[in-house]
């Protein structure tokens, strides 16, 4: 018995719900203001951030000396991209920065025999004695002849 007054509540409660509004009886002020103060409010616009995967607000491409780019994407507005080619013959690697970040091409390769450029700075300073440097990495040979040696 208990459950079928249970059955018969829950289905004249769901037959409540379907009545039309206009059958329904007119809320009361305070009912009205309890309703409307559970809505959600409306949505506030957040700040606006750049899309995962969006256009990017700048890029830069170099050519560098063996054929090859290297290539960059600036996704930040405050700074921006530039690019310089390589140029070996002035000992320049080509590079790219975007967002702060730098990508370079290769070392320029380096035709510097630092054994014959060692020679070489020896016969131009004798009989004097000298300092000598050669770096492949950078392509750079010095020499100092040291005068003060030479009798």
């Amino acid at each position: 018995m208990k459950k079928m007054l249970l059955g018969l509540s829950l289905s004249m409660a769901a037959l409540g719900f379907l009545v039309s509004p206009a059958v329904a009886a007119p809320l009361s002020a305070t009912d009205q203001a309890f309703i409307a103060s559970l809505a959600a409010p409306a949505p506030v616009p957040a700040a606006k951030r750049p899309a995962l995967g969006g256009k990017a607000l700048c890029s830069a491409t170099a050519n560098c000396w063996d054929g090859s780019t290297v290539s960059c994407s600036g996704n930040n507005s405050t700074t921006s991209c530039s690019a310089t080619d390589s140029n070996c013959l002035v000992h320049q690697r080509g590079s790219v920065t975007c967002d702060g970040v730098t990508t370079s091409c290769p070392i320029c390769p380096c035709d510097l025999n630092c054994t014959e450029e060692r020679a070489n700075c020896a016969s131009d300073c004798s009989p004097c004695a000298f300092t000598f440097s050669c770096s492949l990495s950078t392509c750079t040979v010095t020499c100092h002849c040291k005068f003060s040696t030479c009798f």
